[in-house]
């Protein structure tokens, strides 16, 4: 059986991570036997993040190493039926999740002044109190030089969540009427756009690019039917 090693469940969504939920839900749309390990140290991965999996004797991280593996080892086509300018068309937008959107999140959670005491408590509250007391502030500095090397560190915040209001956008224009961002079932696209939005929209970390989903009402509709298609439940 595959293990995946992930971070704990937050804020009731599946995962803070759009990572982790991208690779469980391959291995749901795959249809392989998988059993989930709790990790709260990113460094216990292979490539120092996670998530990873554990297959026998093979360790893979990066959730896009994870699909290539998924793919050649057990013979799955995550994207069957998609020709290839449309396969073109959902690798560009996957790519758009994960190097922007996913980093303008990530400035929202862990810069902006409003979210960051609400994720400080939720992932270091328990900690001891002196440890509570160095931990996030090591963990935030290490943030603002992971996004000033990213470049979105450089701008403001408003620049920030227009960046991330533009890709929504686009997500939303993708989406159109349809069930899944390529059609009528799901691809590898729907593992990240999915938890991406899912988590966008937790109300916890209320964000101007949460409201940006929100406007566009296709797109609540869209973490509404994934979540029912993958957790069988509100996550």
């Amino acid at each position: 059986m595959i293990t995946l090693v992930q971070f704990p469940s937050y804020f009731g969504i599946a995962n803070p991570s759009p990572f982790c939920m991208k690779v469980e839900i391959l291995l749901k749309m795959a249809g392989l036997d998988y059993a989930i390990e709790v990790q709260s140290d990113p460094s216990k991965g292979p490539k120092g993040k996670l998530p990873c999996i554990r297959d026998g004797v093979t360790i893979v991280g990066d959730s896009a190493l994870i699909q290539t593996y998924l793919e050649s080892r057990y013979d799955v086509d995550f994207n069957a039926g998609l020709s290839a300018a449309e396969r073109a068309i959902s690798h560009a937008f996957m790519r758009m999740c994960e190097e922007r959107l996913y980093w303008c999140m990530v400035y929202s959670r862990w810069i902006d002044g409003t979210n960051w005491p609400v994720l400080r408590q939720q992932f270091f509250g328990a900690l001891p109190p002196i440890v509570r007391s160095v931990i996030p502030m090591i963990a935030q500095r290490q943030l603002r030089r992971n996004l000033q090397g990213q470049g979105l560190g450089r701008h403001t915040a408003q620049e920030v969540c227009a960046f991330g209001e533009a890709d929504i956008d686009a997500l939303a224009v993708q989406l159109g009427s349809k069930a899944f961002m390529m059609g009528d079932a799901p691809t590898s696209l729907d593992s990240i756009a999915y938890p991406q939005l899912a988590n966008l929209l937790l109300p916890q970390l209320p964000s101007p690019m949460a409201a940006a989903v929100r406007a566009r009402p296709t797109l609540p509709s869209y973490v509404e039917r994934c979540t029912a298609l993958w957790y069988g439940r509100v996550i």
